[in-house]
Formats: structure tokens, C-alpha cells, sequence
């Protein structure tokens, strides 16, 4: 079955083709009459608009066609973010600032969890620090209020701070803390610790230094779950270890975007010279940083300690010789580390060459991803389904990856979406429109990406194009619809199918549901006798259906798609 989707387009924004691999993109710069800040985090909302963040503390929604902006959160005055300047032009920026974002999963459902989860950087008593905070979401303006710490004194730095932040579908925190940029440039004194274990005196203590380099889960009271692995002995807030500049992280979804219970997390980590990985995390296990990078194959890398050289303060990058490092300090190759048993190899390693041009940075291998998304929806681009996209920083660039069945391994060649030479881009992140077929990234506000030189050659790029946009990839082409089995037809019992709210109710309940290009819907209501008291059409995202005619007691609400086939069920409670 294909579903031909006829887009009526009207616009003041400029909008150009784009294509990529023989498929037709339009491309939009929504926010043409302001500049976002360096954003960092953008994700969908449940009222189907944008939220993002920017490095110095705002957080806003904006509309996805418009670009009109609403800021909702202005905590510039709590936010460490180091910028550099000539004038009163920013000439430079750290990698501080304030970071991952993500709202509660039962958010905006009438629930009582209205709250969103932010990281930031911030003066500690004798350096930068991350939090992590809650923030009331009011449901009528979305305004955020009353803030709450869960947990402080997180390791923060000027560089490598990972700082991704997602809910799982155990409603777990998951955060993905990076290696501070130990051992490397301005940070090469200064030693890694992906691969420490805390002690119990140090977890007592708060003292969190040595989660650097680890991805953290956490309650969302800032607590240590019950069921977090063990490293060394001790029950911490580490989830997994052995990771360097962590700055992508996702979880495996259903065609209906909804996390399964037994769904991967994968995560995309920067190499240095080579090695940008691709992960998935599991449960207590070592990812190998910095003894590995990329797969443990021998490949170009060696460990260099830096931070034990007399030379350390005049580092001078990853592709220089050692220096003093001799003996016990000696630089090693991966193969010479003998991992324990619940190291981990990447599933991906992208670029790892034996001899890479060290000459200028942005020559190097690595594409520096910033982000990573699933790409599953009901409603698609053909042959996009079970992906992962990646935004990039150096290649100025989508890369998609296309996964096996299982989802445990990535199978066939990288694809390469939206580069043009002409037209250079750091995108920092990635949201799937609720068409499907959509695709929304920011970019950086300024930085250096790889790109043509004057004499022809491929070489550091100059200046970006978009400064802080907000840009949109539409697929013009015929969208799929995904088939599923009668199987999956059945028990497509998903909350975000059908999320009916306030549950008991009185005179009236909201259904909010997804996927507008699916409807009409068929909403039934039957008693407990088995008698259908209330059927309506549903046509739009979010519905009030009246229940003043109805009796006090219990229902079961099934909702059916166009072609009459059930696609989800819940009990109601109706009290007068």
C-alpha cells in the first residue's frame, strides 16, 4: 500500500531542492528572521512543535512551519558558557554550557509528571560542574517553573562533556557524561578517568569525578537505581564505562515511536584522529576508551597518556610522537590490553584508516557526529525504516545507517544526505516531523566544517552558511506506509496511539493520538455489558469527546483505524 501525500507549500521562507541518493528533498530555513544562540538539544513535543535549547540557558517552542518563537525558560544567569570575542562578535565558544534536555514520557497526558529534565554547566566551588534539574512544565503555556535539583557536581569541563539526556522505557534517566577532554590539547595534563571505577567512600561523598567518560542512569529523585550494574563492588549511578565525547543517544523505537520494553539504546561517540563510533549500551559494560577506540583491530590508533608527561603542557596532538613516554608509559596498541570480560566492541566504527592526513584537523577521518536519531515511522521515506541518522560537525552532513531486522547490527553502505560544498553546515541535531517524512536540524552558530579549498582540493571549508538555523528536509517524493502483520495490527496497544485524559473522568475526556495522515479514526466506548454507548470519528491530534450522557462505571475505549481494524484499547473510569 502506498500513500501519496500532496503537500500544499505556502511560504515566505526561501526554500531550495535537495538531492541526495535519488531522492528529492525541499529545504526550508524556518527561522529566517532571528538566529538561535548555539543551540545544542531540539526534540518534538507532544503539541507537535519544537523545543530547543541554547548553549547560554534559554529553552523555546518553535513552530515547525513559521519558525515563531516562544522562549519559556531563561536561566542565562545559572549557566557556565565560555565564549570568546573581538568586539562584541563571538569569536569562540567552550563546550559548556547547558546540554541535553527531555521530557517526562507521561508529560502533557494529564498525569501529574508535567516536567522537563535538563543538564547544565555551572560554577562548583573550584571549577565547572553539570546538574542535572527538573522543571515544572505548565500544561496551559508550558512555562517553566520551580526548579528542582536531582543531582550536582557531575563532572563539567570546556571540553567533552557528551551532555546527551533521554528517558528509557523503564523511566530511568539516562545521561551520557563525556571524558572532560582529559588528556588532549588544553586539557593533556590532566588524566582520564573512563576508565575508574567510584568507590563507596567517593559515592557517599558525592564527590562524582570519576563518571567522567560513563553513561550514567539515574531516578528521576536524582537516586541510584536498585538495579544499576556493579563496577568494582559498588552499586553507582554508572550505567556503562569506557566512552570518550558520548554525544548521541537514542532508543530503539516501534513504527508508532514508542520505545519496546527490551529496545536498544544505541549511542554515537566522537573518535580523535579515527574511530567515530556507533554503540549500543548495555548494562554494565566497558566500551574501551581510551585504551580502544573504534574496534580493538590495531588500526592507526595507540594510547598515549599524555597526562604523565613532563611535555604535557605543550600537547601537541593525537597524531604526534610520544615524547617522554617510555617504559610502563609507553605508548601501547589496542591489541596489548587484554579487556576484561565485559568489554564491548562498537557495532560500528566509521573511518578507521591506517594513515590519516594529520596535517589540519578538519582533514582527519572523523565526521564528529553530534547526534543520533531512530528512524521508524508508520508513515515514510522508502527504505529509511529501522535506520539511524547522524548529524555531523566536520562532514556537514545527514549519514544514515541502515540496521539488520534485529536491530543489533548495521548492515550495508553508509549513506550521505544533504552535503553541498557550496553551502557548508554543522548540524548539531536531528527531530523526525510527526508526517514522517520530515526531518528538522539546527546548526551551529559558527565553528569550522571540512569542505572545497580555493584551489579545488577538499580542505577546511571557512565559513558556514546557516548561522543557528533551524532548517527543514522534506521528502517530496511518494511516502511508504509501513505493513504490518495482523499480528502487530491487533496488539498495537501503544500509549501514544491513544492517550485518553483525565482518567477517571467526568463530563469529558481528550484523546490525544498521532499520526493525523492515518485518520479518521473510529472511537468506541462499550460497557461492561458489551454495548457500544459512544462511538465518534477522531480526525484530529488531540479531541474532546463528551461523556455527560454517559453513567458512572467502567468502559472500554477501542479505537480503530480507517480500514476498521483495531489498533488500541484502555479501561476508563467515568465519575460524575
Amino acid at each position: 500500500m502506498k500513500l501519496i501525500l500532496l503537500f500544499l507549500f505556502v511560504s515566505l521562507l526561501s526554500t531550495i531542492t535537495s538531492y541526495s541518493q535519488g531522492e528529492q528533498f525541499t529545504k526550508t530555513v524556518i527561522n529566517n528572521a532571528y538566529d538561535f544562540e548555539h543551540p545544542f538539544d531540539m526534540f518534538l513535543g507532544p503539541d507537535d512543535s519544537l523545543w530547543i535549547n541554547e548553549r547560554s540557558g534559554l529553552i523555546s517552542k518553535v513552530h515547525k512551519t513559521n519558525g515563531g518563537r516562544r522562549i519559556i525558560l531563561n536561566i542565562k544567569n545559572q549557566v557556565t558558557f565560555t565564549r570568546s570575542f573581538s568586539g562584541s562578535t563571538v569569536t569562540g565558544i567552550a563546550q559548556d554550557g547547558m546540554f541535553g534536555m527531555a521530557l517526562h514520557p507521561m508529560a502533557m497526558k494529564g498525569m501529574g509528571k508535567d516536567s522537563l529534565y535538563v543538564a547544565y554547566c555551572y560554577n562548583g566551588a573550584a571549577s565547572r560542574k553539570t546538574k542535572i534539574v527538573k522543571f515544572y512544565c505548565n500544561p496551559n503555556n508550558n512555562l517553566l517553573t520551580n526548579e528542582t535539583v536531582l543531582i550536582q557536581d557531575l563532572p563539567g569541563s570546556n571540553d567533552h562533556n557528551g551532555g546527551k539526556l533521554v528517558f528509557g522505557p523503564d523511566l530511568e534517566i539516562y545521561y551520557s557524561c563525556g571524558d572532560q577532554g582529559a588528556n588532549q590539547f588544553g586539557n593533556a595534563c590532566v588524566a582520564l578517568k573512563s576508565q575508574l571505577d567510584i568507590t563507596s567512600a567517593q559515592l557517599l561523598a558525592g564527590n562524582y569525578a570519576n563518571y567522567a567518560g560513563h553513561i550514567l542512569r539515574i531516578n528521576t529523585d536524582g537516586t541510584v537505581p536498585l538495579d544499576n550494574p556493579l563496577f568494582s563492588s559498588v552499586r553507582s549511578h554508572v550505567y556503562s564505562k569506557g566512552h570518550r565525547n558520548p554525544q548521541g543517544l537514542v532508543w530503539q523505537k516501534n513504527v508508532w515511536g514508542d520505545v519496546p520494553s527490551n529496545g536498544f539504546l544505541y549511542e554515537s561517540e566522537q573518535g580523535a584522529v579515527i574511530d567515530d563510533e556507533v554503540n549500543i549500551i548495555e548494562s554494565g559494560k566497558n566500551y574501551g576508551w581510551p585504551f580502544i577506540s573504534g574496534y580493538n583491530d590495531d588500526v592507526f590508533y595507540t594510547y598515549k597518556n599524555w597526562s604523565v608527561s613532563s611535555g604535557c603542557g605543550s600537547y601537541s596532538g593525537e597524531c604526534a610522537t610520544a615524547g617522554d613516554m617510555t617504559g610502563a608509559n609507553a605508548p601501547k596498541a589496542e591489541s596489548s590490553f587484554l579487556p576484561a570480560s565485559n568489554y564491548t566492541n562498537a557495532i560500528m566504527s566509521q573511518k578507521a584508516v591506517a594513515s590519516p592526513d594529520c596535517s589540519d584537523y578538519l582533514l582527519r577521518p572523523t565526521v564528529a557526529w553530534s547526534s543520533i536519531e531512530f528512524y521508524n515511522p508508520y508513515i515514510g521515506i522508502p527504505g529509511w525504516s529501522n535506520s539511524l541518522l547522524l548529524t555531523t560537525l566536520k562532514n556537514s552532513s545527514l549519514l544514515r545507517y541502515k540496521l539488520n531486522a534485529s536491530g543489533n547490527a548495521i548492515v550495508g553502505d553508509t549513506i550521505q544526505y544533504f552535503r553541498n560544498s557550496a553551502q557548508l553546515n554543522r548540524f548539531r541535531d536531528i527531530a523526525i516531523g510527526s508526517d514522517g517524512i520530515t526531518l528538522y536540524m539546527i546548526t551551529d552558530s559558527l565553528g569550522a566544517t571540512s569542505g572545497v579549498t580555493a584551489g579545488g582540493g577538499t580542505g577546511t571549508g571557512g565559513s558556514i552558511t546557516n548561522r543557528g538555523k533551524l532548517l527543514a528536509y522534506r521528502y517530496t517524493g511518494t511516502a511508504q506506509v509501513l505493513s504490518l502483520t495482523p499480528n502487530q495490527q491487533y496488539t498495537a496497544n501503544r500509549d501514544n496511539i491513544l492517550n485518553i485524559y483525565p482518567n477517571p473522568a467526568t463530563d469529558y475526556i481528550t484523546v490525544n493520538t498521532k499520526y493525523t495522515e492515518n485518520k479518521p479514526y473510529t472511537l468506541k466506548l462499550i460497557n461492561s455489558l458489551g454495548v457500544v454507548i459512544v462511538q465518534t470519528t477522531i480526525t484530529s491530534n488531540i479531541q474532546n469527546v463528551n461523556l455527560t450522557k454517559l453513567a458512572n462505571g467502567h468502559y472500554v475505549a477501542i479505537m480503530y483505524n480507517r480500514n476498521n481494524i483495531e489498533i488500541s484499547k484502555k479501561k476508563l473510569v467515568v465519575q460524575h
